[in-house]
């Protein structure tokens, strides 16, 4: 099976078999043409492979005229901000982010460093599909420099300048983090010296190795656990390999789903807050970003499933913050992409501030059992199917924004065909886990019979 996907974020796919250095050129080739000999700065992460597409992507920007700036390892978090800082045209992030190992992406940015939206997504695809590249001559072909030495200087500055890092160095936290061996080990020590915590960062070595799954789920945490426990430590943080999701290993040893982190962080920052503020999410988020929302009034809405709808969302509507169920948030007036050193940075400084431990921090945050299922279905079937549950309800509020989300006091079930995959998603939630089950089990059965 050929493992390729073209969409929101661009290129991704296993290497080799899926993505592959000529598919790479074409992509950096539509890009380059995309942008009329603009100036794009590229970045990668830690992958064995990311270093050949980087090239690849470079020599093809190049050919296009673009000028080049080279960031070298740089994590998605520091990329989003570069780009507008640094007044480029755009960029060009090359890593796989929560993917398994063996695969990797190629992630365009638009100039104010948000992903492509739809609309300049169709285009750039538009023109990856007619293979009609610009081909500089030898005379106009585009430069390479390497980016500015104080770059990194520069998002951290940004970074702590929205956080209180007296209060949190007063504090004295041991902190825990799982890098993954990904992009966001070469900040790691900078920010825990600005911040004044006692940092142990494991799985910080640059060796393109993935030590376990790069999505910060559970099962991603129990390196972290097993540390964070003996070592009487304050809090555990797990990242992804490119530092755009988190999920959170608290003091008492629990290791919550990623699905909890945008709560988490919301929480903090509306308790903190005296205006009234406003989220971005998307329809598959836990239940639990509704009820701390509503605890302070904060406004919540929602759009369709992926990071490109959600920023483009929060810049829209100029919103304070912005995440979804992956473990990803990003801030308003920061930069337009998933941010985990921000995240690390407010949770520390709700711990400080509130003189509590993370443990107590997270008792706060309401608790439903989620579920998340594929069904396997073609898609010229897909629809039809979904279309044929629209009634199957009836004592449930529906929408139909993103595929059908089904509403009860206690849960909800969303149900979506896949844009990448033959298949439907489905991801449920509610407050009891035999709810959860009981519900997953009959839908997973009415769709497996109709396909059958």
């Amino acid at each position: 099976m050929r493992f390729l996907r073209l969409g929101q974020a661009g290129m991704r796919g296993k290497v080799g078999t899926g993505i592959t250095p000529q598919l790479a050129i074409d992509f950096a080739s539509a890009l380059g043409t995309y942008f009329e000999g603009g100036n794009i700065i590229v970045a990668c992460d830690t992958r064995i492979s990311s270093t050949m597409f980087k090239n690849a992507a470079i020599s093809a920007l190049l050919s296009t005229g673009c000028n080049v700036i080279d960031a070298g390892i740089v994590s998605a978090s520091e990329l989003h901000f570069m780009v507008p800082y640094l007044k480029v045209d755009g960029g060009l992030l090359i890593g796989a982010g929560h993917h398994p190992r063996g695969w990797n992406a190629l992630v365009p940015l638009s100039a104010n460093g948000a992903y492509f939206n739809s609309v300049r997504l169709q285009e750039l695809l538009d023109i990856y599909h007619s293979k009609h590249f610009t081909n500089e001559t030898w005379d106009k072909i585009g430069k390479k420099t390497n980016v500015i030495a104080n770059i990194q200087e520069k998002y951290l500055d940004s970074v702590c300048s929205k956080l209180d890092v007296d209060a949190i160095a007063s504090a004295n936290l041991m902190v825990i983090a799982d890098f993954c061996n990904g992009s966001g080990s070469k900040a790691a020590q900078k920010f825990a010296s600005r911040l004044g915590i006692n940092l142990l960062a494991i799985n910080q070595e640059l060796t393109g190795i993935l030590p376990h799954s790069p999505e910060p789920r559970p099962r991603a945490a129990l390196q972290t656990r097993s540390v964070l426990k003996p070592l009487k430590a304050d809090i555990g943080f797990v990242f992804n390999s490119d530092m755009s999701r988190t999920s959170i290993v608290t003091s008492s040893g629990e290791t919550l789903s990623e699905e909890y982190t945008f709560p988490f962080v919301v929480e903090q920052m509306l308790s903190q807050s005296d205006k009234t503020m406003s989220l971005i999410t998307n329809w598959c988020t836990t239940k639990s970003l509704d009820e701390v929302a509503g605890r302070y009034n904060a406004k919540v809405y929602k759009t369709i499933v992926g990071e490109s709808p959600i920023m483009d969302k929060m810049l829209e509507l100029n919103a304070d913050i912005a995440g979804d169920g992956s473990g990803g948030v990003g801030f308003g007036g920061h930069s337009l992409g998933y941010d985990s050193f921000m995240v690390m940075g407010i949770i520390l400084e709700a711990m400080a501030k509130q003189k509590c431990t993370s443990a107590e921090l997270a008792s706060g945050i309401p608790r439903y059992h989620i579920i998340k299922k594929s069904i396997n279905s073609s898609s010229s079937h897909a629809y039809s199917l979904l279309k044929s549950l629209k009634d199957s309800f009836p004592d449930a509020e529906l929408e139909e924004v993103d595929g059908f989300r089904f509403n009860w006091k206690d849960g909800w079930v969303h149900l979506r065909v896949s844009m990448t995959e033959p298949i439907i998603r489905m991801i449920l939630e509610f407050k009891s886990k035999e709810k959860a089950e009981d519900m997953s089990l009959q839908i997973r059965g009415l769709l497996e019979r109709m396909i059958v």
